[in-house]
């Protein structure tokens, strides 16, 4: 009887791990679909000082997204020099001024097809 009783809990651990995995194999495919859409989009103005280290950790930490758009509200300091320095890096990282990011915005709230 406890041989059964163990079994049965055995069982029903892997029975349980599958269906974890499975589940986990579904989110993950349909993260992937839709990963390809995300998108970030940061405004920054005069932030030299830590703009760089910000990125970085976004980018290189959990890279959960596939764009980063960096708007540069009109900085007086070096924040557009460090931006085009780590775009550089970045493949999926663009910086725009302004304008461009005004442009960009309204694109994607009223695309064109």
């Amino acid at each position: 009887m406890l041989n059964f009783i163990v079994e049965s809990i055995f069982w029903c651990f892997c029975i349980y791990g599958i269906l974890s995995l499975v589940k986990d194999i579904f989110e993950e495919h349909a993260y992937k679909k839709i990963q390809k859409n995300i998108k970030i989009i940061l405004t920054v103005k005069n932030v030299e000082c830590g703009i760089e280290n910000y990125i970085r950790e976004l980018k290189f930490g959990k890279n959960f997204f596939n764009n980063l758009v960096v708007i540069d509200l009109d900085s007086v300091d070096n924040t557009v020099e460090i931006l085009n320095e780590i775009e550089k890096e970045c493949i999926n990282m663009k910086t725009l001024t302004r304008k461009e990011g005004i442009d960009y915005i309204n694109e994607m709230l009223n695309p064109v097809n």
